[in-house]
């Protein structure tokens, strides 16, 4: 499959990116986040299944950080930056955002 993320200025995703997203929602920890691209793990991104259901168990603001913080390190791992209006925002933060 070709890795094209973007036509036209915008950003189309496959089905293996949102298994990667969905994986990295759901890692929230480095250890996990490795585990997420390791295709000998039971969390490798690519084995997910994203018609089956998922139930949160978690607080609201944590569901937020999560989907922020996997959405962040995906977009970095593309090679992605933010622009808000002059200033550029490097998101090589997003690795510290998983737990230790």
């Amino acid at each position: 499959m070709e890795d094209k993320l973007y036509s036209s200025n915008r950003i189309v995703l496959c089905e293996d990116d949102l298994k990667e997203i969905f994986s990295l929602f759901s890692s929230t920890t480095k250890h996990e986040k490795t585990q997420v691209y390791s295709p000998d793990s039971g969390h490798y991104f690519l084995d997910t299944n994203l018609s089956e259901e998922y139930s949160l168990t978690e607080e609201k603001r944590e569901y937020a950080l999560d989907a922020w913080r996997a959405v962040l390190f995906f977009l970095n791992s593309k090679g992605y930056s933010l622009v808000k209006g002059d200033d550029q925002i490097d998101l090589g933060f997003s690795e510290d955002e998983f737990i230790n």
